[in-house]
């Protein structure tokens, strides 16, 4: 498997997260919005947003992605990275030497409630 149809793959396992609002690429947001450009000019496709490197015999699969304040952060981060780690596992022979997720957003958070 190639690593746009592998990044394809994760990119819909990861929304299929509860608590998973949004997947973005995990790279700084000046370099994302030059590949939302990209994607809009159909330079990139659009649901190939994570990332995936093979460098020698290692791989790395990293994620950004805004989670939902109606879960806790860390228990999203946790089914996110089990699932990318399952797939993974199941399409690459030695599986990945690291799996990175990273909360960019947290969308609705439910605020402290102000004492008068």
């Amino acid at each position: 498997m190639d690593d746009a149809a592998l990044s394809s793959d994760l990119t819909a396992a990861i929304r299929a997260v509860p608590g998973v609002v949004a997947v973005y690429p995990p790279r700084p947001i000046v370099h994302a919005a030059a590949e939302a450009v990209a994607s809009a000019l159909a330079l990139r496709e659009p649901d190939v947003l994570v990332d995936v490197d093979r460098h020698g015999g290692t791989v790395r699969v990293a994620a950004g992605i805004a989670v939902s304040g109606d879960r806790p952060a860390p228990d999203t981060v946790r089914a996110v990275g089990e699932r990318v780690r399952t797939l993974v596992d199941e399409r690459i022979d030695g599986g990945a030497d690291l799996v990175s997720v990273t909360i960019r957003l947290v969308e609705d958070a439910v605020l402290p409630s102000a004492t008068d």
